[in-house]
């Protein structure tokens, strides 16, 4: 990604929400985890814009502080994809996936949960064609 484009300010939140869904996924999140969460953003997203980095990790903080359930969050990604899969191509995905994954690994390597909720959002992906 050469040219710095922002992604939609809804879209950028439920990447928060999917985000802390992946952590929280086994009841419990880490300082690994989220400093990961961190350094993917600054090394990975950046071309998005400092905005979208931001408000994904605000969303993120928020539904960290406000102890929001974990498979709330991620059905509520989902629901965002469905609705809107034009949001989303191959490279986002598969950005995504790679910041998933690296928040999953941080801490004790992938657990169950952590998997379970990658799996579905691959099936959700799939779904949408993607």
């Amino acid at each position: 990604m050469s040219a710095q484009v922002s992604l939609p300010e809804e879209l950028s939140k439920q990447l928060g929400n999917l985000f802390y869904a992946i952590a929280k996924a086994d009841s419990s999140l880490s300082l690994e985890e989220y400093a990961t969460l961190s350094d993917s953003l600054e090394k990975h997203w950046t071309p998005f814009g400092e905005d979208t980095v931001n408000l994904i990790k605000q969303q993120f903080n928020t539904a960290q502080n406000e102890d929001l359930n974990p498979d709330s969050c991620f059905t509520e990604f989902i629901n965002f994809l469905n609705q809107n899969p034009e949001a989303f191509n191959l490279e986002l995905k598969e950005l995504i996936f790679k910041t998933g994954n690296n928040i999953a690994y941080a801490f004790a390597k992938i657990n169950k949960s952590e998997l379970n909720i990658m799996a579905r959002l691959s099936i959700a992906f799939k779904h949408i064609g993607l």
